[in-house]
């Protein structure tokens, strides 16, 4: 997700040296007579955001991926994980540490309307629609208010979890990561003026060991790449770096996630299938694994997990046609400037690039007109939103609808019961048997019912592969790579684990919470 990292990356140049001494709350000296020795097996979780199935063979193939390869011979690949939608970074992160879907924990993408507000939350998207929004807005939402208000306080996260149980847990740079550790962000008076904040502190609550970038960071030897120069900490290497010291520390917790982010800022520029840009990813997989005496050992000793986040659409090379401009589809009614008030148009949409929310603010629209419409370009994908109980659901190209709820007869591959009315050709999908078989789509059904129960009254819009929803401020990134979509381009990536025993039998995100639980039973 680059456009969320360049936001925080914005913030943390004024936050520079506002930690410059370190305390006990970021590392796990107080707690290493509990279960921080590890004499035990850990597990180490790897989320490096845009993996695929292409690059990784391309790589593997090439010869060019000794760490991942290394893995895979000892371990096992599967490449149709299933990504939470819309597939956008934060959103799948809140899925993946609390086994929810969004209607569940409540974070329904990287931007979405609050009604109660009247506001759009952002967690960063671009630099001009962050300025435009509110930059201490975003800066807010991002740091503070998603693990600690938007992330549903009902929803148990990993962290939470299997600290009850009596282990250790670690965050690196994931964006979601609350837990039950309360950490303290100190910010200096100078910026607290600037940035207008009410405090000079901010407080949030993570695992036992919560670093990200240079704003917190864990007790440890050694330096870290965390200058200006490397983004200060929000990096790659940065992530491996410190999983290492923590290693050879002997600070590693039973459980510990960390975030790579920077191939997914590489591929919205040069395609999802750059593997000059992907090694880069296995050379900091193999700093962990230089960590321990040999990777023999490190196998021996832990569980790795390495997962994508989600995939990515190869967007097309032409700049006139690529972008949908949903404002001039929806012409004659009007969208408010991100100046305004949100409510002061007729329309209201919160963009999350291969996928967009509408919400409607003029009694006389409804969503079947606005559905009418959108579809008169061809290059939209699916239409849906809530009638009653039940989902309707359009595409481009296909006559009429179909509706679909949960419960019924019919089953698909994650023990899902649906009941359909309809074209099924709409959602690209074939029965035999009362049973469900993806196509295109994978999960299409708990994908949209989830997102549209995230939060009140939208309608969701969704681009075909190798284009882009384009509203203003929203990034285009032309010939690159870009996801938030319903296709499977946009919702499989792949996953590593370092064993050919305790696998995970369903392969969504939202089963991987259950599964992660199963090394500690």
């Amino acid at each position: 997700m680059k456009q969320l990292a360049l936001f925080i990356l914005i913030v943390f140049i004024s936050l520079c040296g506002c930690q410059d001494e370190k305390t006990d709350q970021h590392s796990l000296t107080h707690q290493q007579k509990k279960a921080t020795q590890n004499n035990g097996h850990s597990v180490i979780v790897i989320l490096i955001d845009s993996m695929t199935e292409k690059v990784i063979e391309k790589g593997l193939k090439e010869g060019r991926l000794p760490a991942l390869q290394y893995l895979i011979d000892h371990g096992t690949v599967f490449h149709d994980l299933v990504a939470p939608f819309p597939s956008m970074s934060v959103t799948i992160e809140s899925t993946l540490i609390t086994g929810d879907s969004p209607d569940e924990h409540s974070v329904p993408g990287l931007n979405w309307y609050d009604a109660t507000s009247d506001s759009l939350i952002s967690y960063g998207d671009s630099i001009s629609s962050m300025w435009k929004l509110g930059r201490n807005d975003v800066i807010d939402h991002t740091l503070s208010k998603l693990n600690n208000e938007h992330l549903n306080k009902k929803s148990t996260t990993i962290y939470e979890s299997l600290k009850r149980k009596g282990l250790t847990t670690g965050s690196i740079n994931m964006l979601v990561y609350r837990g039950d550790t309360r950490h303290t962000l100190t910010v200096p008076a100078p910026f607290k003026t600037i940035l207008q904040l009410e405090s000079e502190t901010i407080e949030t609550k993570g695992p036992d060991l919560l670093a990200f970038g240079k704003a917190i960071q864990p007790e440890i030897k050694g330096d870290v790449p965390d200058g200006i120069t490397e983004q200060l900490g929000l990096n790659d290497r940065y992530s491996a770096e410190v999983i290492a010291q923590l290693i050879k520390d002997g600070q590693q917790p039973n459980f510990l996630m960390a975030f790579f982010p920077d191939f997914d800022k590489l591929a919205h520029h040069h395609g999802p299938y750059a593997i000059d840009d992907f090694i880069k990813v296995d050379h900091d997989v193999q700093t962990i694994l230089n960590a321990y005496e040999s990777w023999e050992d490190a196998l021996t000793k832990n569980t790795f997990i390495v997962l994508g986040d989600h995939g990515q659409s190869e967007l097309i090379h032409n700049k006139e046609s690529v972008g949908i401009e949903l404002e001039s589809l929806v012409y004659p009614y009007s969208v408010a400037s991100l100046f305004e008030s949100p409510s002061s148009g007729d329309i209201i949409i919160a963009n999350n690039h291969r996928m967009a929310y509408f919400y409607l603010n003029n009694e006389e629209l409804t969503f079947s007109r606005v559905s009418e419409l959108l579809l008169q370009d061809d290059r939209i994908d699916h239409i849906a939103c809530i009638e009653n109980d039940e989902v309707v659901l359009q595409k481009q190209g296909i006559k009429g609808y179909l509706r679909f709820k949960e419960g019924g007869v019919l089953q698909d591959d994650y023990d899902q019961n649906w009941t359909l009315n309809g074209n099924r050709n709409i959602a690209h999908i074939s029965v035999k048997d009362n049973y469900i078989n993806y196509n295109d789509y994978p999960d299409i059904f708990h994908q949209l019912d989830s997102a549209l129960k995230s939060h009140d009254n939208t309608l969701i819009v969704t681009a075909k592969p190798g284009y882009t929803l384009k509203t203003e401020a929203a990034p285009v990134h032309v010939g690159g790579g870009e996801h938030g979509g319903l296709h499977k381009t946009d919702t499989l990536t792949s996953i590593i684990v370092s064993s050919k025993e305790n696998l995970p039998d369903k392969r969504r995100m939202v089963d991987l919470f259950d599964y992660f639980h199963t090394f500690f039973n």
